[in-house]
């Protein structure tokens, strides 16, 4: 078995960018932060399920999921959407909490997997809303975020886990996300060109296919989503707001190399923009995704804060009392 090692100097970038930026217990507080969220996230996802009649008749899909296709699962059985989503909200509970974390994240990810796809089963649209998701719980799954800044660790006495075990996840999440809206600019390049930009273009379609699909009220306005419908008639201003996403698709991977909390911060509000736009104008259902950007944060020290904030308003509560 070879011995070579790299060169110092080769050696030494590849530690500073993967090992060499986060506490061992940043990885513990993201998990925590992370999970709560992605109850919240996940709720919004699949809440349309919810509402169906547990009791109602089955419906038999016309355009299955190509793994419900694979596994033989033709038709919906309503009940079985709400014990599904109890298993999967418990289950997002125990991982923010760090009890029974590293089974807890794979029930997640079987749970997600069966209520995609009787949600897209039944709509005959295959949403990628989930993707990010489970990629980044399988990246906590090969992390040991299991053995510090949970329950587990502190009933079992974990001495902890060393730095680069907490850096290193951290940063793979990182730079999936950031490559993540990266991508989707280059896919957009790729489809359509710089005519996505020129003079509203292929937004101005978008705007306007989507204000249109539910028809036109009495009023001559659109009946859902008429925003997006007077928003397209103003070519100039979606060019400006299309050339805005670009650039911030375009320079985000930038921020993988920036420790100042602050600049991070500034990313977290041009992307929650991005992602509430998106919904306030075209009804995209993943105004929620923010919420993984805690990963770009050392969450410890906000966890700390946020106790301190916390213990200082009790006792001032106390005082008044």
């Amino acid at each position: 078995m070879s011995t070579t090692r790299l060169p110092d100097w080769r050696r030494s970038y590849f530690d500073r960018f993967f090992f060499d930026w986060f506490p061992g217990e940043a990885l513990g507080a993201a998990r925590l932060y992370f999970g709560f969220g992605l109850i919240i996230y996940l709720c919004s996802q699949y809440r349309q399920l919810l509402v169906l009649d547990p009791m109602g008749a089955q419906f038999h899909y016309t355009l299955p999921i190509w793994y419900f296709d694979l596994l033989g699962i033709d038709h919906m059985v309503p009940w079985l959407n709400v014990p599904v989503m109890a298993v999967l909200i418990a289950a997002c509970a125990m991982f923010a909490l760090g009890r029974w974390t590293k089974p807890a994240i794979i029930v997640i990810i079987l749970a997600i997997f069966y209520l995609k796809g009787v949600r897209d089963s039944i709509s005959g649209d295959i949403h990628h809303r989930e993707v990010p998701i489970v990629a980044l719980l399988v990246l906590f799954l090969a992390s040991k975020c299991d053995q510090v800044f949970g329950m587990d660790a502190r009933r079992k006495g974990l001495p902890g886990i060393a730095d680069w075990e907490g850096s290193w996840p951290l940063r793979a999440m990182q730079v999936y996300i950031a490559m993540f809206y990266f991508w989707a600019l280059v896919a957009k390049l790729r489809l359509s060109g710089l005519s996505w930009f020129a003079d509203g273009g292929r937004i101005q379609d978008v705007l306007l296919a989507r204000s249109l699909r539910d028809g036109i009220g009495a009023d001559g306005l659109p009946v859902n989503l008429p925003q997006a419908y007077e928003l397209a008639q103003n070519p100039d201003l979606v060019f400006v707001l299309g050339a805005t996403v670009f650039v911030f698709e375009l320079l985000i991977p930038l921020i993988l190399f920036v420790r100042d909390w602050r600049l991070r911060l500034f990313m977290l509000i041009g992307a929650s923009t991005f992602h509430f736009s998106n919904y306030y104008l075209l009804n995209v259902q993943f105004y929620l995704f923010p919420f993984v950007f805690v990963t770009f944060f050392n969450m410890a020290v906000v966890h700390r804060w946020l106790k301190a904030r916390l213990r200082a308003g009790g006792v001032a509560a106390g005082d008044n009392a």
